[in-house]
C-alpha cells in the first residue's frame, strides 16, 4: 500500500515537474520570439523608417512646397526612406515641365535639403534628359541581335564640359556646357551629336590589328549613320574576346585609341592614323605613370 501511494506520489510530482517545464519553455519561447520581432521592427525601421514617419514627412513636404514655391503645379510622387542619411526623401515632380523634379531631405519634420537648384536651374536635369535621349538611340543600334561586331561595353554620350577648365589632348574637350542649356527645351539630337556626340566602344576580335580596328571603326560609323546618329569622336578599344566568367584574357595585347574623329574614320589612310594614335595615347599613359611615381 505504501508503494503504490509512494509511485502515484512521485508521477504526480514528475508530471507537476513537467507542466512547470513546458510552462517555462513557453515563456522562453514567447520572450525569445518578442524579442525577435523586435529586434526585426527595429532592422526594418532603420532600413525603410515606419509608416508614421513617413506621413510626417511627407506632410513637412507638401508644407514647405506650398510656402517655397506658392502657384505652382508641384506635386509629390514618393516618399521614401535613405538608411545611409537617416532622412525621408520626397521626390518632387511637375506636371508641365519636363525637367522639373527635384527632392527635399526631411529629418525630424524639417526640410535639411532641396535639390532644385543642383537639378533644375542648374541645367542638370536637361543635361541628363538629352544624354538619356542619345544613350538609348544609340544602345538601340548596337544592340541589334545582328550587329556584326562583339562587345560588352558600347554606349552614346554627351560629355560634360566646363567654358573656363583646361583640357590635355587626351581629354574630351566637346561636349554640352550647363549654362547653356534651356530648361524644357527641345533639342535636335542629329545636330548636337555631330558637334559633340561620343561614343565609347570595346570591340571584340581574335584578331588584334590595325587593319581590323578600322574595319570596326566603319562598321560602327556605317550603322550609326544608316540610324541618323552621328558623332563627333569615339573611344575605341580592340581586345580579345573575354572569358566565359566575363574576365579578360590577362596579357594579351589590345589597340586603344581616344576621341578619334568621326571625319577621319573615311579616310584612306585611317590605318595608319589608328596606329598613330594608339601609340599616342600609350606614351601618354607612360608619362602620367611617371609623374605619379614622383
Amino acid at each position: 500500500m505504501f508503494v503504490c501511494f509512494y509511485i502515484q506520489a512521485n508521477r504526480e510530482s514528475q508530471l507537476d515537474r513537467g507542466m512547470v517545464m513546458k510552462k517555462s519553455t513557453k515563456i522562453i519561447i514567447i520572450t525569445v520570439s518578442v524579442l525577435i520581432i523586435a529586434a526585426g521592427l527595429v532592422l526594418l525601421n532603420g532600413l525603410y523608417g515606419n509608416p508614421v514617419s513617413k506621413k510626417r514627412a511627407e506632410h513637412t513636404a507638401e508644407k514647405y512646397i506650398q510656402e517655397m514655391y506658392p502657384q505652382t503645379n508641384y506635386q509629390i510622387t514618393e516618399v521614401f526612406y535613405n538608411f545611409k542619411d537617416g532622412y525621408y526623401h520626397a521626390q518632387i515632380e511637375s506636371e508641365t515641365s519636363i525637367d522639373t523634379h527635384f527632392t527635399v531631405a526631411i529629418q525630424t519634420n524639417k526640410v535639411v535639403y532641396d535639390s532644385y537648384e543642383d537639378d533644375v536651374t542648374s541645367g542638370w536635369n536637361t543635361y541628363q534628359r538629352i544624354d538619356q535621349a542619345y544613350r538609348e538611340k544609340v544602345e538601340e543600334v548596337f544592340d541589334e541581335p545582328n550587329f556584326p561586331i562583339r562587345s560588352d561595353i558600347d554606349f552614346g554620350t554627351f560629355e560634360l564640359i566646363e567654358a573656363d577648365q583646361t583640357y590635355d589632348e587626351m581629354e574630351a574637350d566637346y561636349g554640352l556646357m550647363l549654362e547653356e542649356l534651356e530648361i524644357d527645351q527641345s533639342y535636335d539630337l542629329h545636330n548636337l551629336a555631330e558637334t559633340k556626340g561620343h561614343i565609347i566602344y570595346y570591340g571584340q576580335d581574335e584578331e588584334i590589328s590595325y587593319e581590323k580596328a578600322a574595319e570596326h571603326l566603319q562598321i560602327i560609323k556605317e550603322a550609326l549613320d544608316q540610324a541618323d546618329l552621328p558623332f563627333y569622336a569615339i573611344d575605341y578599344t580592340l581586345e580579345k574576346p573575354r572569358n566565359e566568367d566575363g574576365t579578360g584574357k590577362g596579357d594579351d595585347e589590345t589597340i586603344d585609341i581616344v576621341n578619334f574623329p568621326y571625319t577621319n574614320i573615311s579616310d584612306s589612310n585611317i590605318t595608319e592614323q589608328i596606329e598613330a594614335a594608339h601609340h599616342k595615347l600609350a606614351q601618354y599613359y607612360e608619362e602620367q605613370d611617371k609623374d605619379m611615381q614622383e
